[in-house]
């Protein structure tokens, strides 16, 4: 049942002279029920303070106990799942079949920590006996905020990728709730709150606190017990809080993925050849109401006709599907923002509204595109700019000139191989992640997922926030000279307690010392 508390210390806290709020429905405009308490300064404290007096406790736990936690976690969504899925779609007004598919996912990427933590060679044990006596580990770096995703409730919200490995780290979690779904979250915190019950995990490891104002992620990201901090969702928020964290008497690091137009490169054959590219493309433009991270915002096609035709079978191909509300509505004014700046363009840009929905299309010359720099900001939504490049040196030209990517898409046939090959040294300085087929909308949660690139896609392109390797963020290497076996961790004791896999003088072995 949601309560509209907050989780302060391992404790749910009522406070009568809270400043509260409410949810809104996105498709009906409904103003949701349940009244939710804003975090207060006191609170914030608490919170932080308890998550760092839990810390040393948490931080030596077994791989086993967290592997028990982690599957408590996932026991306890499944069970409380209706009331979690009803929550989600009241407020994102989100299809059935997404708000399944995304509980599942949320489920399938706690299982891919737990496999990690089950195989356990993540903390990259390096032994050196020879001459010095050094052992080195990778070490949790103490209590970490997460701030929740308004596009990914579940996903990338309050047990999501952030959440989740971190607390497979070892390192205590804050969640600051996104105020847009704050009853998704709750009952999400309260799965989380119930597994630690059950598990030999200190209470104090998660707290989950609420509100509206900027001022609470300001003073989450400023608390010096403050140690990391995972962040999904705009270029300015995002930006704005990464100052803030490196402006902090300890600076500390700030992982963020602030938005991405994911450009698609397509090569004059594969335009001339490939009937099935607008409605795939379609597609994933408007999937999720273009509310995807990985969303392709921008479109660059090689073709030598100077009144190319594949603009108008994409717009077509748009024009044919039906949308979902956007999931609240300052996504929804800023997109209509983003639509009215490029509109005022006039005749530069010809743009293409859809009749049925809020999906649109714009068509520029890659000529027009080099010399205004301010085409390639992200516009949020279920929309795409179509570059018409001539020949293969405009498209060059547009691609060196682009910032930082999470993905790029190349599509070709063999026939443009030449091409490809100059063209993909460019882009891989550009992007995370790279395709040569399909379309980049959706990630795949494994541990040879890369979601994030240089920036401004990301303030870290060394990192994901996708996959099981994102739980390097909350680690750092700790070495170990000349320390007695007993005092070691037991990943480095000579018995090799958890028969890792070790490197040990040069040599990858499991085998005791």
């Amino acid at each position: 049942m949601i309560t509209g508390h907050n989780l302060v210390g391992g404790v749910w806290e009522s406070n009568s002279n809270a400043t509260t709020y409410k949810t809104v429905n996105p498709k009906t405009e409904e103003i949701l029920p349940s009244i939710f308490e804003a975090a207060n300064a006191s609170q914030i404290d608490i919170a932080i303070e308890a998550a760092a007096g839990s810390f040393e406790t948490f931080a030596a736990t077994s791989f086993k106990t967290r592997i028990a936690f982690l599957k408590a976690i996932q026991k306890e969504i499944k069970a409380n799942s209706v009331e979690i899925l009803s929550a989600f779609q009241a407020e994102s007004a989100l299809p059935e079949g997404r708000a399944n598919g995304e509980l599942q996912r949320t489920l399938d990427q706690i299982e891919r920590f737990v496999e990690l933590l089950e195989e356990g060679s993540f903390i990259q044990a390096t032994l050196n006996t020879k001459g010095l006596d050094l052992r080195k580990m990778l070490y949790p770096i103490g209590p970490i905020v997460v701030f929740g995703a308004s596009n990914f409730p579940l996903a990338f919200s309050t047990a999501g990728g952030d959440t989740i490995s971190a607390l497979a780290a070892g390192c205590p979690v804050v969640v600051k709730a996104h105020p847009y779904h704050a009853g998704t979250s709750e009952l999400v915190a309260q799965a989380i709150h119930l597994a630690i019950k059950q598990s030999k995990v200190p209470t104090e490891a998660f707290s989950h606190l609420g509100g509206q104002s900027h001022e609470l992620g300001m003073s989450l990201v400023s608390h010096p017990l403050v140690k990391g901090v995972g962040f999904t969702g705009s270029f300015t928020g995002g930006k704005f809080l990464f100052d803030l964290a490196q402006q902090r008497e300890e600076p500390i690091p700030f992982f963020a993925e602030m938005g991405s137009i994911n450009p698609v490169f397509i090569l004059e054959n594969k335009v001339k050849k490939d009937t099935t590219l607008p409605a795939a493309l379609a597609s994933s433009i408007t999937l999720g109401t273009g509310q995807f991270c990985t969303n392709p915002g921008l479109i660059v096609i090689c073709d030598s006709d100077p009144e190319t035709e594949f603009a108008i079978h994409l717009g077509e191909a748009m024009e044919s599907l039906e949308l979902e509300p956007m999931v609240h509505s300052k996504i929804n004014k800023k997109y209509i923002q983003g639509l009215n700046r490029l509109k005022n363009l006039k005749g530069e840009i010809h743009t293409h509204l859809c009749s049925n929905s809020v999906a649109a299309l714009g068509l520029v010359s890659a000529k027009y595109f080099i010399e205004a720099p301010n085409l390639s900001e992200e516009v949020f939504g279920p929309y795409s700019l179509i570059v018409h490049c001539q020949n293969i040196d405009e498209m060059l030209t547009v691609a060196r000139g682009l910032s930082g990517q999470l993905t790029a898409t190349l599509l070709s046939t063999p026939e443009d191989e030449q091409a490809l090959r100059v063209l993909k040294p460019i882009i891989q300085s550009k992007a995370g992640r790279i395709l040569f087929d399909g379309v980049p909308t959706g990630v795949a949660v494994n541990q040879a997922m890369q979601h994030g690139g240089p920036f401004p896609a990301s303030t870290d392109s060394r990192f994901t926030s996708v996959g099981s390797d994102a739980i390097y963020r909350w680690l750092r290497p700790l070495s170990f000279q000349d320390c007695p076996n007993a005092l070691l961790p037991e990943a480095l004791q000579n018995e090799n307690p958890f028969e890792l896999q070790r490197r040990v003088n040069g040599v990858m072995t499991n085998v005791r010392l």
